[in-house]
Formats: structure tokens, C-alpha cells, sequence
């Protein structure tokens, strides 16, 4: 038995093409795929030099680069959030897009998913900005708790007392949120 493939569309315009044609076009591509390899090589090396020097100021400050991080983990969440929505609007007679049985709906969780990761790196729906916002103001809120009582154990008496004192609420609420991982940890393995 003979498979008779269809024949591939850009190659047979590219092989009844002028042979200079196709050669002037093929160096054309060759370049802008090399100027764009160099572009994302000094985009990545900027990118990668201004993440040190943030990673520096903040090692300098005393602090981590956690809100980098929480802010990925509420955009994850939002994007999560998205892809539950744009599934469902993937719903009705859908199997020429994707298929049908288990490989059509892995598909379809697949483009889902990628939809929701673009719509939220894009500025999604303002989750993962609500979230962050909030996520400030308990910090802040906890900061002014844990600032009177700590004012009544010292007595400041200079600028170096005082920085002490910010040191030690800043490492009271660092282990706050440590041990509220570790309890969110142990109890999403129970």
C-alpha cells in the first residue's frame, strides 16, 4: 500500500522560483534569524546584568528578592485561574480543532493553558495585582503590630538603635512567612 502525501506547498513555489530569486530570499531569512539571535543575546544579557544589580540592592538593603518571586507566583495564579475560563468557552463541537477523546481534550488543556499564560504575562484581569496589593498591606499592617512591642522591649537612643529595630521586624516577618509556607506545605502533602 502507497502513501501519496500532499506535496509541501512552500517548497514546490520555492523549487519553480528563479534559482537567484530563491537564493537572495534564503540569505535574507539567514540574516534576520541571525540579527534576531543577536538581539535576544544582548536582551538576555541585559536582562540577566539588571537582575544582578537588583539582586546586589537588595543584598545591600538587608532584604531577598521575594517580591519578585511572589509576584510570579500570583501571576501563576491568575494564569491558573484564566485557563479554567478559557476551557470552558472551548466547549460544543470542537473535535476538528482538536480531536476527539482523551488526546482531543489533552489538546485543548494544552491551548488553554497557553492562551491564559499569554492573557496573564499580558496583564490578565487585575488578580494577580489585587493579590499583590493585599499581600502589601498585610505586611505592612503586621510591621505596625509588631512595632510596638518591640519600641517597649528597647528604648531607642540613636539612628542604630533604630535600624536594629527594623532589622528585627523585618526578620520577625520573614520567619512569619516562612512558617506559614511550611504549614501550607504540610498541608497540601496531608
Amino acid at each position: 500500500m502507497a502513501i501519496n502525501p500532499p506535496s509541501d506547498l512552500v517548497l514546490d513555489v520555492a523549487n519553480a522560483a528563479d534559482p537567484a530569486t530563491l537564493r537572495a530570499s534564503v540569505e535574507k531569512l539567514r540574516s534576520l534569524a541571525s540579527a534576531r539571535v543577536e538581539a535576544q543575546t544582548q536582551l538576555s544579557r541585559e536582562t540577566f546584568a539588571s537582575i544582578q544589580q537588583a539582586g546586589a540592592a537588595s543584598a545591600a538593603l538587608g532584604g531577598a528578592a521575594k517580591p519578585l518571586a511572589q509576584h510570579e507566583a500570583y501571576k501563576k495564579f491568575e494564569s491558573f485561574m484564566l485557563q479554567t475560563f478559557v476551557e470552558s468557552m472551548f466547549t460544543g463541537d470542537n473535535q476538528a480543532v482538536f480531536g476527539q477523546g482523551i488526546a482531543g481534550d489533552y489538546w485543548k488543556s494544552m491551548m488553554s493553558e497557553a492562551v491564559a499564560k499569554k492573557m496573564a504575562d499580558a496583564g490578565g484581569i487585575g488578580v494577580a495585582r489585587m493579590l499583590e496589593q493585599q499581600s502589601a498591606k498585610k505586611a505592612k499592617n503586621e510591621a505596625a503590630e509588631a512595632a510596638p512591642a518591640l519600641l517597649n522591649e528597647q528604648k531607642p537612643t540613636s539612628k542604630q538603635d533604630s535600624n536594629v529595630i527594623l532589622y528585627q521586624i523585618e526578620r520577625q516577618l520573614i520567619h512569619k512567612q516562612l512558617n506559614a509556607k511550611k504549614t501550607a506545605e504540610e498541608t497540601k502533602q496531608s
